[in-house]
């Protein structure tokens, strides 16, 4: 009785054809991705480069003022010139610009039916860079306090 066949067990090959029930509920659609979260990521991107830029700006003036021994010739306040006004304008910019995309992030990752891979991804990038930025301006202000 063994080797008798029944129809519960399972056999090899394709599963047989059921079709659909038209009463049954459908399946939820796939949930589109935040837009805020898209955006919240493009502007983590952007701000983070907009530093980086501005880093290589402020860094290059300051290089160019170093004397042939690695002594810092004294710079004037009044003779900052252009690209430091540059450099520094163009940090803030990217740190309230990282600052909305911060905000974004975060509404987006609030949003219901929507993915968030991206509102978290920006909210890492915007807080990452606000918190570094911050810390180089608190290092910055501390070791301007120390060295009067």
């Amino acid at each position: 009785m063994s080797d008798s066949y029944h129809p519960q067990d399972p056999v090899d090959g394709p599963a047989p054809f059921v079709p659909a029930d038209p009463l049954a509920p459908e399946a939820p659609a796939p949930s589109k991705q935040s837009g805020l979260g898209i955006a919240s990521f493009i502007i983590g991107v952007a701000s983070i480069a907009g530093v980086i830029v501005s880093i290589i700006i402020i860094t290059s003036y300051i290089m160019n003022d170093l004397g042939l021994n690695g002594n810092m010739i004294e710079i004037d306040a009044a003779e900052l010139g252009p690209q430091l006004m540059l450099g520094g304008l163009l940090m803030l910019g990217s740190v309230l610009l990282a600052l909305l995309g911060l905000i974004l992030g975060i509404v987006g990752a609030c949003m219901r039916n929507r993915r968030k891979a991206f509102a978290i991804v920006g909210i890492v990038l915007n807080g990452l860079l606000v918190v570094l930025v911050g810390a180089l301006f608190l290092i910055g202000i501390l070791k301007g306090a120390t060295a009067v």
